[in-house]
């Protein structure tokens, strides 16, 4: 049974009697990478706020490793680990100054986390050179590094490769799917990066103008985006018995409205209508189908920019 990492009922909140969020109720479990979708303005950073305690909810409940009401959950948030709007570095520290830095004013004892944070995010060699003078990737590493400083159980990152060139988003996207996998961190993770969450995240959530569009595990984004022919005949019945007798195939589904959808052969379009043909079925539709995640986002919202 997975467990219950954060989980909010009927989350509201109000800036100037404007909802930016409203009735948001969702469920993190353990050891998921969480992708938060949504454009600019749609909530994503006052959900991730509210969650790490950087702003109270005017209506609604917070839930963190079980426990509710505020004494609580200030005790609980002891356990998270934030990068929220920028990284928290001091630019005239170095690597290993920012996170001693952090390490004391967490009242961390260990100083040998400092040595092996560095290793784990890939700044060891950075010596005595200024977090000032890092590059937009090197900054994002050491200011996950900080948010790890106290080995949280859940990791809350606010765009952390936004602006960051490919090299650097393949960098903290293997770093992201590690603290996962090696140390059992769940992680919440915004980005307007679609196609990098579609190969980070195992689950998503769809936010749009404060409320919850939907909610998906991988699997299920892969249905929803899944690439086919579809295919629509007179003869549905008789489609179904020429894939599976002449092109070998049952790797396909028969919709409600009776057209099929084929995923084989998405590459063939002409051969599969040339053999369709010879068989005797008449195609009233052929066509290559399937979306981006950023068609199924568009869609789900309703069209729209700034995503």
């Amino acid at each position: 049974m997975s467990t219950c990492i954060v989980k909010t009922d009927g989350l509201t909140k109000t800036y100037h009697g404007v909802n930016a969020l409203h009735n948001l109720s969702i469920t993190l479990e353990a050891g998921k990478i969480y992708g938060l979708i949504g454009q600019n303005g749609a909530g994503k950073t006052t959900l991730m706020r509210l969650i790490a305690g950087l702003g109270f909810p005017t209506t609604g409940s917070i839930q963190l490793f079980g426990h509710t009401g505020e004494r609580a959950l200030q005790n609980e948030r002891k356990r998270l680990g934030c990068m929220i709007e920028y990284p928290s570095i001091v630019p005239n520290l170095t690597a290993k100054e920012n996170l001693k830095l952090h390490r004391i004013m967490r009242g961390i004892p260990n100083i040998d986390v400092e040595d092996e944070l560095l290793a784990f995010v890939g700044l060891s060699d950075t010596g005595k050179k200024k977090a000032k003078d890092f590059s937009l990737g090197m900054k994002q590493r050491l200011g996950i590094a900080v948010a790890l400083i106290s080995n949280p159980e859940l990791l809350i990152l606010d765009e952390p490769i936004n602006g960051l060139d490919p090299l650097g988003v393949v960098e903290i996207r293997n770093l992201l799917k590690r603290l996962c996998e090696e140390r059992q961190i769940t992680i919440l993770i915004s980005s307007h990066n679609l196609p990098e969450l579609y190969q980070t995240a195992t689950d998503y959530i769809i936010i749009h103008k404060g409320e919850i569009k939907q909610t998906l595990t991988l699997t299920q984004l892969e249905g929803c985006c899944k690439h086919h022919l579809l295919i629509s005949c007179e003869l549905p019945e008789q489609l179904v018995s020429v894939l599976e007798t002449q092109l070998h195939t049952t790797n396909y589904k028969v919709m409600p409205n009776k057209s099929v959808e084929l995923y084989d052969y998405l590459d063939s379009k002409e051969h599969v209508s040339n053999v369709l043909y010879e068989n005797g079925i008449i195609v009233t539709n052929l066509t290559n189908e399937g979306d981006t995640l950023e068609d199924y986002f568009i869609s789900l919202v309703g069209g729209g920019r700034n995503v």
